[in-house]
């Protein structure tokens, strides 16, 4: 096997660049331009919306601080599990013809597996600050008085 794993040409690299360039721009002019400005508007006036059990204020503040931390973590594991799994059962970063952007040599053994292991730890972590957000979340809105002369407003506006 080659002490140093294989590269990808220029015109792969340009490839890959324009591929998630696709998918990136669109994903944040969506966000920053309409989804923001939307959140934003939602939030001042999310106790006063219902949805079952649940009231807006109550959504956002779990949404917050238990989707995000959950959500990447899952993003993570989507995006950078398999590949860390099959590190840590090899013991080889990069793995057999895996392509790389700059010069890597073949690391073995167990210093192979640290950065398999710390992003583990690291999607651990995030999981966990998941589990804490649930206790968080419900403080915080336990201690929250919110206006309810907006929600009056918008009925008699609306």
């Amino acid at each position: 096997m080659a002490e140093w794993a294989p590269q990808y040409s220029k015109a792969e690299r340009i490839v890959r660049l324009l591929c998630h360039a696709g998918w990136a721009v669109p994903l944040f002019l969506l966000t920053e331009f309409f989804f923001f400005p939307w959140f934003e508007r939602y939030v001042e006036t999310a106790h006063c919306h219902r949805y079952g059990a649940f009231n807006g204020l109550e959504l956002v503040f779990y949404g917050l601080f238990i989707g995000l931390p959950l959500g990447l973590a899952l993003v993570m594991l989507a995006l950078e599990g398999w590949r860390s799994v099959q590190v840590l059962r090899l013991g080889q970063p990069p793995l057999p013809n895996e392509k790389v952007f700059r010069p890597a040599r073949y690391v073995y053994g167990h210093r192979a597996r640290i950065k398999p292991l710390i992003f583990f730890l690291l999607v651990l972590f995030s999981m966990g600050m998941a589990v804490q957000g649930f206790f968080w979340a419900g403080a915080m809105i336990r201690d929250l008085s919110p206006d309810l002369s907006l929600c009056l407003m918008n009925t008699v506006a609306g």
